[in-house]
């Protein structure tokens, strides 16, 4: 015999709508196309039920309209807010029975032209009923004004969520199943899943899943912060604990949210504290103890979740890990979207240049950037606002909008929360301030800050740049002075017990796991080459070795050149001859002659300003302050680079220039750099080179590898 799975379609929805924008302002009615009305068996006039997100129901009175398309509904914003749907969304539409009254009394009783707005909290019957003229309304408190309603109704969903489609699947695959269709895992034979730990850089939205999960699920939801669980008296914090969860018991469906777990939670065998034990084994033994067919999920966020507990990281527990990272283009184009709704944008302005250039930002940063952007528009306009006047002109109003200046104006004051506690760099050098572009992240890593007096933290300094390297990716890691935390091992048997052997086979072990999955490129630069530990300088690491020797007189020339190029500089100035006449010196050398130069110049100006003054004085008595006069000394002179010559001085030695060119040639000729040209055996099998395997060296390097290192004379 032989079992065959039967196919099943799924089944179609006729009463299912799309909803769009309706031509009357009535609250109580919705309209469809009479055929649809038909087919549905429905009549004109009938109480109809619609559910929409977040199993948020209503009753409207059904009408027809030939005008609506097939398969849309027409509902005006009242009823939209009321299901929490947005026009374009999917609502379904059932009869409804049992509800009595008429309409035409109500609509023609006195007084019934005035609008009284008011909240209903509780109805009986429940959960639906109509206003009929013998219907008893008990009311309460002062009238609410639908402003203020209307922002509690735009609560949190899944439209409100971006940059996470993947773990949003999960999240909803591992709650919403579990709590609103329990009967799935009952069918199958299987354990829901109780607890869902969520983990990820601060601002990515975990928080915010949480709640949106929540409020499209209809189901309880439980704040927990940790910092609020702890109390000074004994015993009183495992006593919260178990009041939240007893509380979301009996409000099932419900979820707990516990926010930064890893306060409440720590590993014990690290924790000093008698409380923080307490509450970690109090924790486990409430998750223990949920139901099996408890509609109660257990969720928790934490930035930090090596420190949690391991015991709570098991099967039956927070059985289910979802990393919420840092967003992709893709997903920052999204958030863009989402935050950028509501405002008012110019045509110039496009979202997905600047999703492409704001690597390693976060949901929380890109608000933010939206918001920072919005205030730039704001100070633009500032001097069209008179801050006295109640109002603002319609004018000034209707030209408000965000345009792309304004978030480029906000993405440079706006550092990624991600990498923030690295020194992030986004350069803008470019090959001219160099002597002759380039856009990514770049950590500046400086070596001595990494080492510190506690066992094992250097190398968790290593471990944290580097994985907060591959959150921002794509990225550079530039180390700067590696010759600090990378000299040849073997030599520290004074340093702490090898601390520093230890960061280097750290940096060892990172960088071949570098290449990967991330694109992350590393760059080393020192003027130590010699002492750096050779496993670094093999290949696969930092295997692109790139000698730069001191400028040549072009490059000295362009390298004045862009110093100077913001300085009003004479034309007798020959800056040839200059760079001719500074062979043997260094970018930076020739940085200070030129800043000495312009410092000159500066004081030159303010003796002849303070001349000028006196002899004013000494002639006319009384200084004269509405007159402009020309600058006594507007451009740098011959003169100032003259002086400036003579405290001028090289800062590499000939000794160091001969030590850096020897070792340049026995590093090509340890890698087989000897000269000979290899090639391949002709047709005949013939080697051209005799057999013999020699490499040739290749003048442009290879840039495809992952990790460079610079060895330069002075930094330039």
């Amino acid at each position: 015999m032989i079992w065959r799975r039967p196919f099943l379609k799924p089944k179609e929805r006729p009463n299912r709508l799309i909803v769009e924008e309706a031509v009357t302002d009535d609250n109580s009615v919705v309209a469809l196309k009479q055929t649809k009305v038909d087919e549905l068996g429905l009549f004109r006039g009938d109480t109809v039920l619609l559910k929409g997100k977040k199993r948020k129901e209503t009753i409207c009175i059904l009408m027809s309209d030939n005008t609506v398309d097939d398969g849309k509904i027409r509902m005006n914003r009242v009823v939209r807010n009321n299901l929490r749907v947005r026009l374009g969304d999917i609502v379904s539409i059932q009869a409804f029975d049992g509800l009595t009254g008429n309409w035409f009394d109500v609509f023609l009783k006195p007084g019934g032209m005035r609008a009284v707005e008011f909240k209903v909290v509780e109805t009986d019957p429940a959960p639906f009923c109509i206003v009929a003229p013998e219907t008893i309304i008990h009311c309460e408190g002062e009238p609410i004004k639908r402003e203020e309603e209307e922002e509690s109704l735009n609560s949190i969903g899944y439209d409100d969520i971006g940059g996470c489609r993947k773990q949003l699947a999960q999240i909803k695959e591992m709650v919403e199943l579990p709590l609103r269709h329990p009967s799935l895992f009952k069918a199958i034979g299987v354990k829901p899943p109780r607890g869902i730990l969520m983990f990820g850089p601060p601002g990515t939205g975990k928080t915010l899943l949480a709640r949106a999960v929540a409020n499209e699920t209809g189901a309880f939801f439980f704040l927990i912060n940790g910092s609020e669980i702890m109390s000074k008296l004994a015993g009183e914090s495992e006593s919260n604990l178990r009041k939240a969860f007893e509380e979301a018991d009996k409000n099932a469906p419900a979820i707990i949210f516990i926010d930064e777990l890893d306060a409440i939670a720590p590993k014990r065998e690290k924790t000093h504290g008698e409380v923080e034990r307490r509450i970690v084994s109090q924790l486990l033994t409430l998750m223990d103890g949920l139901k099996q067919r408890s509609n109660t999920i257990v969720m928790a966020a934490t930035n930090r979740p090596n420190s949690i507990d391991p015991a709570l990281r098991r099967f039956g527990r927070f059985d289910r890990e979802v990393d919420i990272g840092i967003p992709d283009a893709v997903g920052r184009l999204e958030i863009l979207r989402i935050h950028t709704k509501n405002m008012r944008l110019a045509d110039d302005l496009d979202l997905e240049t600047i999703a492409a250039e704001s690597h390693g930002h976060v949901g929380a940063d890109l608000a933010s950037l939206c918001s920072e952007a919005a205030l730039q528009q704001i100070r633009e306009k500032m001097d069209l606002i008179d801050l006295e006047d109640d109002s603002i002109d319609a004018e000034v109003l209707n030209s408000l909008a965000v345009t792309m200046e304004n978030f480029r104006f906000a993405m440079a004051k706006s550092t990624p929360s991600a990498i923030r506690e690295t020194v992030v760099e986004i350069p803008n050098v470019s090959w001219e301030d160099v002597g002759e572009e380039f856009f990514s992240m770049v950590h500046l890593v400086v070596g001595p800050e990494l080492l510190t007096m506690w066992f094992g933290e250097s190398e968790a300094n290593v471990r944290d740049i580097f994985d907060k390297a591959r959150s921002a990716a794509p990225c550079v890691l530039f180390f700067d002075e590696l010759d600090s935390i990378a000299k040849s091992r073997g030599g520290s048997s004074g340093d702490a017990g090898g601390a520093a052997d230890r960061v280097i086979n750290q940096i060892l072990t990172e960088m071949d796991g570098m290449g990967s999955k991330k694109n992350v490129f590393i760059i080393g630069a020192t003027n130590r080459p010699d002492i750096i530990d050779s496993a670094i300088l093999r290949p696969g690491r930092l295997d692109q070795l790139i000698y730069i020797p001191l400028p040549d007189e072009a490059s000295r020339v362009s390298i004045l050149r862009s110093n100077l190029r913001k300085s009003p500089v004479a034309k007798e100035v020959d800056l040839s001859y200059l760079a001719k006449m500074t062979r043997g010196f260094s970018g930076a050398d020739l940085t200070e002659i030129c800043q000495r130069a312009c410092k000159l110049a500066i004081r030159d100006s303010i003796d002849a300003d303070i001349k000028r003054e006196r002899d004013r004085q000494s002639t006319e008595g009384a200084p004269s302050m509405d007159t402009d006069e020309e600058d006594p000394v507007p451009e740098v002179t011959k003169k100032h680079f003259e002086e400036a010559m003579k405290f001028a001085r090289r800062s590499v030695t000939d000794q160091e220039i001969n030590k850096y060119e020897m070792f340049s040639q026995t590093l090509q000729q340890s890698r087989g750099l000897g000269g000979s040209n290899f090639r391949f055996p002709n047709e005949s099998g013939v080697s051209n080179t005799g057999g013999q395997v020699n490499f040739e060296e290749n003048d442009d390097e290879d840039f495809t590898e992952n990790a460079v290192l610079t060895f330069v004379k002075r930094r330039l």
